[in-house]
């Protein structure tokens, strides 16, 4: 007969299993709905697609949903699904969040928003921080209901009825109940090109947007006869970001929809980035906010000033908007690439950027550079459902010693990557500030990697199709961008924009080369015809 003890120590071991399980489940149902995938305890993070963005928001999620104070570097050491759990059941646990989001919409900018009206405010004519947007129609959409939903999504996400407005000295954020959008209709005698909508999304992307008067966006509503074939927006980069065409390409689907069928989709408000920007000061004047300012910024310290390109081109001469060139990878070295990331618990931005390094090492002798990257700025649960300009650009120091493996130049930019990751709510202007206080010279972001892919967001209906696209855009905001281009296992591109008054188009095909050369040295892959 058994005795009590072991009866109890039985209890224990079942209790722990159920929750092992229910754990278990509910992390597979947040990777499922952040990866599209189903996962089993053997299954790995990053090979089902993951990245750093979408590790950013399985860790807000977790904290939020689970009550479990995980972190990034948690992620990345913990990349199979079994091991994670293992791991989280470890961790403490706290009571979730009962912090409702109360505060008004109105009020101080967030860091992202004054980082860009800043930039506007210097060149109010200026275009470069314009997004043009094209929302591709195929099947069967009235441009009525099309025009109808695009209202119903303008009411539902604050930023698309904010302006940003001079109280004194200090921008303020001013949110309308509700706005007028006047879409101009465009009629095709045939369904339009992918050459004349570009030609279109230029054509108003030429013209400022006024910070001072919502919304800030134009529409236009190209059509085939009483059918939609596109809706082109021109909007200030103050309210959108990637992440954000995302979500307006989705619920632009769901509207129609609804409204085909005689309803109107539900999508309640969500809060906007008011609430987000107001958790941000409150948080940066408080004590954990300074001591990440002050990590952050002090591994900053020391920096060369600028990045010293070889001059090629006359002082001077060329100066424009910005110049961009598309490189393409050969499917061998992609495939490499990834292969490569894997091996190292890195992600194609990381291996990206270790070789942006050494190319840009070479070709200007500085062995000490600022890489500036785009973090998505959104880590918390709600920001991931909000139209609105959340990203944040911030430097991360990486160093070269000479000839060295690149593994090891990986290894630190890994390491440089995830810590910059970590202290990504802290807006590069408190950086700047904190090196003032200090008496210290402020770094400058001059040169920026990134890495992304370029899935393009879509909803089928029935019946139709949107497909959402950034178009191209020659405005160079910094000196050289690299942005390497991901679309499947095994196709990659670079795109390049840089200064032309700076860069000559024939300097950056030869550091395009350098980056080729230090992916080819590093994965071992040899070159194809592809």
């Amino acid at each position: 007969m058994k005795t009590p003890g072991v009866r109890r120590r039985a209890g224990g071991a079942e209790r722990r299993r159920h929750e092992e399980a229910e754990l278990t489940a509910a992390v597979a149902g947040i990777w499922r709905d952040l990866l599209g995938a189903e996962a089993t305890d053997d299954d790995d993070f990053f090979e089902l697609g993951g990245d750093s963005l979408l590790a950013t928001w399985t860790a807000a999620r977790i904290q939020d949903e689970l009550g479990i104070d995980v972190t990034l570097d948690d992620l990345f050491q913990q990349t199979r699904l079994g091991a994670l759990v293992a791991h989280l059941r470890l961790l403490p646990r706290r009571a979730r969040s009962t912090d409702a989001a109360t505060q008004s919409a109105d009020g101080a900018l967030t860091a992202a928003e004054r980082a860009v009206w800043l930039a506007a405010e210097l060149a109010p004519q200026a275009t470069a921080y314009l997004i043009s947007v094209v929302v591709r129609v195929r099947g069967d959409l009235a441009a009525d209901l099309l025009e109808d939903a695009l209202g119903d999504v303008i009411a539902r996400h604050e930023a698309l009825r904010t302006a940003f407005v001079l109280a004194g000295a200090e921008p303020e954020r001013r949110v309308a109940a509700s706005v007028r959008v006047p879409v101009t209709r465009v009629t095709e005698a045939a369904p339009p090109g992918q050459k004349r909508l570009r030609e279109l999304a230029a054509e108003d992307a030429g013209h400022a947007v006024d910070l001072g008067q919502a919304p800030l966006f134009r529409a236009r509503l190209v059509t085939d006869r009483d059918r939609a074939a596109a809706l082109l927006l021109t909007v200030h980069h103050a309210v959108f970001d990637a992440r954000s065409l995302e979500l307006l390409v989705r619920e632009l689907g769901e509207c129609c929809a609804a409204r085909a069928e005689g309803g109107v989709a539900d999508l309640t408000p969500v809060p906007g980035p008011g609430v987000f920007g107001a958790r941000q000061h409150a948080w940066l004047a408080g004590p954990e906010g300074r001591r990440a300012v002050a990590e952050l910024a002090g591994s900053l310290t020391g920096l060369p000033d600028g990045v010293p390109f070889p001059r090629s081109v006359p002082s001077g001469a060329g100066e424009g908007l910005g110049a961009q060139r598309r490189e393409p990878v050969d499917e061998g070295l992609a495939r490499a690439v990834r292969r490569l990331a894997l091996r190292h618990g890195a992600t194609l931005h990381m291996v990206g950027l270790a070789a942006f390094a050494v190319a840009l090492a070479g070709w200007t002798g500085t062995d000490d550079l600022a890489v500036g990257a785009a973090f998505s700025g959104r880590t918390t649960p709600e920001s991931q459902n909000a139209i609105g300009c959340f990203v944040n650009v911030l430097p991360i120091r990486v160093r070269t010693n000479g000839p060295e493996p690149f593994a090891d130049v990986l290894a630190r930019v890994r390491d440089a990557t995830l810590f910059v990751a970590r202290h990504q709510d802290v807006p590069f202007e408190s950086v700047r500030a904190w090196f003032r206080q200090e008496g210290g010279t402020a770094p400058e972001i001059r040169v920026a990697f990134g890495a992304q892919d370029v899935a393009r967001p879509a909803y089928r209906g029935e019946g139709f199709e949107l497909t959402g696209r950034e178009a191209d855009t020659e405005q160079a905001r910094l000196d050289l961008t690299c942005w390497l281009e991901a679309a499947g296992e095994d196709s990659l591109q670079a795109f390049w924009t840089h200064r032309p008054g700076l860069l000559a188009s024939s300097d950056v095909a030869a550091l395009h080369q350098r980056f080729v050369d230090a992916l080819r040295d590093a994965t071992g892959a040899e070159p194809t015809d592809s």
